[in-house]
């Protein structure tokens, strides 16, 4: 990683840290009186809203396409995400803000999930997700017409777990592969698409009143295999994050 990576990370850390901070802060000035007493946050109960930074890479597979078509990169992406009880969403954009010289990159992504509980316990959980996953991912090389547009819905399952480390600090891990179909605009079928995603996240209950702290890494891979050789990428992210839980 070079120095221009790693001043662009320590930028966006302090910028998320500051933009989270005041949440709370007013509310706690004025209390005054015994502090309430408070249960611990119900476990996969939060809302979380937060930032990542997400280390993509994004490589040919085949030895179809020139040159000046493919559309290769190793480069930073800014990700907006919501993570919620049975549903995720999250926004993924790069260019010339991120570190991208020559090219541009969105990725769209929406999760329908229910956890199987197979145990279910106040300072425990372990359960078998079920998922339907839809995603968009676009990338585009500047000044050419080259470009990745590739729309997908794939099922998938896994394993969940998530536990309590004492009154404050729960963390939940997630590792799901999943397998469906990607397609281009206009086209109901183009190939198919495997994906293994997982991740973790460690939340700090009640860090700004009512308002936990999560901090969370996430890894996911895509293997994408369409019909013809220009589209055949793989999609590897590594990506840190910030959030508040509610």
């Amino acid at each position: 990683m070079n120095n221009f990576f790693i001043k662009k990370f320590s930028t966006f850390v302090l910028v998320s840290i500051i933009l989270m901070l005041p949440v709370h802060a007013n509310a706690q000035m004025f209390s005054i009186g015994e502090p309430e007493q408070r249960t611990a946050r119900p476990l996969g109960s939060a809302t979380i809203f937060g930032v990542a930074w997400d280390f993509a890479d994004f490589t040919y597979q085949a030895e179809g396409a020139e040159d000046f078509q493919r559309l290769d990169y190793s480069d930073s992406l800014i990700r907006l995400f919501l993570i919620s009880p049975g549903l995720d969403i999250s926004l993924a954009f790069g260019g010339s803000f991120t570190g991208m010289n020559d090219h541009s990159a969105v990725n769209l992504n929406a999760r329908l999930y229910n956890n199987l509980f197979i145990q279910r316990r106040p300072n425990f959980q372990l359960a078998i997700p079920i998922q339907l996953t839809t995603d968009l991912m676009q990338v585009r090389r500047n000044e050419t017409s080259a470009e990745f547009q590739q729309s997908s819905l794939i099922f998938g399952t896994g394993a969940y777990s998530a536990f309590r480390l004492g009154d404050r600090f729960s963390f939940n891990l997630k590792a799901t592969p999943n397998y469906g179909f990607s397609f281009s605009q206009g086209s109901l079928f183009g190939g198919g698409l495997f994906r293994f995603d997982s991740g973790g996240y460690l939340m700090i209950d009640r860090l700004f009143g009512d308002t936990a702290l999560s901090i969370g890494y996430n890894f996911d891979y895509r293997a994408y295999r369409i019909e013809g050789d220009l589209n055949d990428y793989d999609f590897t992210s590594h990506s840190i994050s910030l959030g508040i839980a509610f």
